[in-house]
C-alpha cells in the first residue's frame, strides 16, 4: 500500500505553518502529500440570500484554493525546490468530520493537522477539530505545534 498523507489546512498564520510542516515531512519521507480545506457549511449563509452574491461558494472556493497555492509555494522556495503541482481537496462541511471521511476513503497513512483552529469561537461551541481528528481517524494523526519540529 503506497504511503498517503493527509495534510489539513486553514487559512491562518497557523496554516500556513501547517502546510510548511506538512509539505516538509512528506517531501522528506518521499511522499506526495494532499492538501485538504473545509469550507464553513452552506448553510450558515441562509438568510442573507438577497445580499449574498449568488456565486459566493465558487469565488470563496477559489479564493482558498488561492491562497493554499500561496502557501505551498511559499514553503517550497523555503525548501529549495521546484514548484510543482500538489492535489489540493477543498470540500463544505464540518472540518473533522470530513477531514476523517477524506482520509477513510482516500487510504491514508497520516493526518497532520494544527492545534488550533481559526476561531476561539468554534473552539467553544463545536469543540477542536484537532482533538475530534485525533480520536476518531482511521490512521495517526500528528498535531502540529508551532517551535516544537523535529526535522
Amino acid at each position: 500500500m503506497p504511503k498517503k498523507i493527509l495534510v489539513a489546512v486553514d487559512l491562518s498564520e497557523l496554516g500556513e505553518k501547517v502546510v510548511s510542516y506538512g509539505h516538509s515531512l512528506a517531501h522528506r519521507l518521499g511522499i506526495e502529500p494532499t492538501f485538504v480545506h473545509i469550507l464553513p457549511q452552506p448553510y450558515l449563509w441562509k438568510g442573507y440570500e438577497p445580499w449574498v452574491p449568488p456565486d459566493l461558494d465558487s469565488e470563496i472556493r477559489d479564493i482558498a484554493e488561492k491562497k493554499i497555492h500561496y502557501f505551498i509555494k511559499k514553503a517550497e522556495h523555503g525548501m529549495g525546490l521546484e514548484s510543482h503541482e500538489h492535489h489540493i481537496v477543498i470540500e463544505e462541511g464540518d472540518p473533522a468530520d470530513s477531514v476523517i471521511r477524506i482520509a477513510r476513503e482516500g487510504g491514508y497513512n497520516l493526518i497532520v493537522v494544527g492545534y488550533r483552529g481559526h476561531s476561539a469561537l468554534e473552539y467553544l461551541v463545536v469543540g477542536s477539530t484537532a482533538a475530534k481528528v485525533a480520536r476518531y481517524a482511521p490512521c495517526s494523526v500528528l498535531i502540529y505545534r508551532p517551535g516544537f519540529e523535529p526535522f
